[in-house]
């Protein structure tokens, strides 16, 4: 009889280590998909800041006598070195060499379906 009930505590010990494994599985899971969601809150006010911070220091820019000539090529250099290439385009990958004959029009503004404070590069505005 006492085998019987070895067996039976052994039993009932291993399912309900099975059931907190499972359990412990489950919580581990859902702690790091919370921990990923709150990482990209922060990381979306961060950037919300950031493009913010940059409207601004472009507008002054753009007062201490720049043009949105000059702020369209400091912003095209931005995106080439930043994606490798010095047009966007792959066929172009080489980050030290840059076209300073290139064309900028003067374009400023806000893209449809940008972010708010985002210059725009493809609608007119004023230089």
């Amino acid at each position: 009889m006492a085998n019987n009930q070895n067996t039976m505590r052994d039993m009932k010990r291993s399912i309900l280590k099975a059931v907190r494994d499972s359990q412990r599985t489950k919580q581990d899971a859902m702690d790091e998909y919370v921990a990923a969601r709150v990482s990209i809150k922060s990381l979306e006010g961060r950037l919300e800041e950031a493009r913010e911070k940059a409207a601004l220091l472009r507008r002054k820019a753009k007062d201490a006598g720049n043009t949105s000539a000059e702020l369209k090529t400091a912003d095209d250099l931005i995106d080439a070195r930043w994606t490798g290439t010095e047009d966007g385009s792959p066929e172009n990958a080489d980050p030290g060499t840059v076209n300073p004959e290139r064309e900028h029009p003067a374009m400023e503004g806000n893209m449809e379906g940008g972010m708010p404070g985002e210059p725009n590069r493809w609608e007119g505005g004023e230089s």
